[in-house]
């Protein structure tokens, strides 16, 4: 994982400064906001909408891999704090989960969850 991500920043290095930087408040919203982020994981993507209205969605048959107990579910995200939050249904443990994301393409973000955890999105 961290080749792949060394290789991403490496290609994504040129940008400019209004590319690249860590998104927050009305930035990080507008980003998400009734859009569909597309979760990079070992494998493949995971399509996620985030609604306008904060609510969000998922489905992907890669969840079941991955311990979670169902294809499809639901929730709600928020900004808080500089981060985007969101709370499934089901996945995660319907725990909630707080990320910081930095832009690191017009169309790409590096993500670092509360627990640690970090990846690569594509917004859509």
């Amino acid at each position: 994982m961290k080749r792949k991500l060394i290789a991403f920043l490496l290609v994504a290095a040129p940008l400019s400064l209004a590319q690249a930087g860590e998104l927050a408040g009305t930035d990080l919203h507008n980003a998400v906001a009734g859009k569909m982020v597309y979760i990079d994981t070992p494998l493949g993507e995971v399509p996620v909408h985030y609604a306008k209205n904060g609510s969000l969605t998922g489905r992907t048959e890669l969840a079941l891999l991955d311990g979670e107990s169902t294809a499809f579910d639901r929730g709600r995200w928020w900004v808080a704090d500089k981060k985007l939050c969101i709370q499934w249904q089901n996945w995660m443990g319907g725990r909630a989960h707080c990320f910081t994301m930095h832009r690191i393409g017009p169309n790409a973000v590096y993500w670092r969850r509360d627990d640690g955890k970090t990846g690569t999105a594509r917004l859509g």
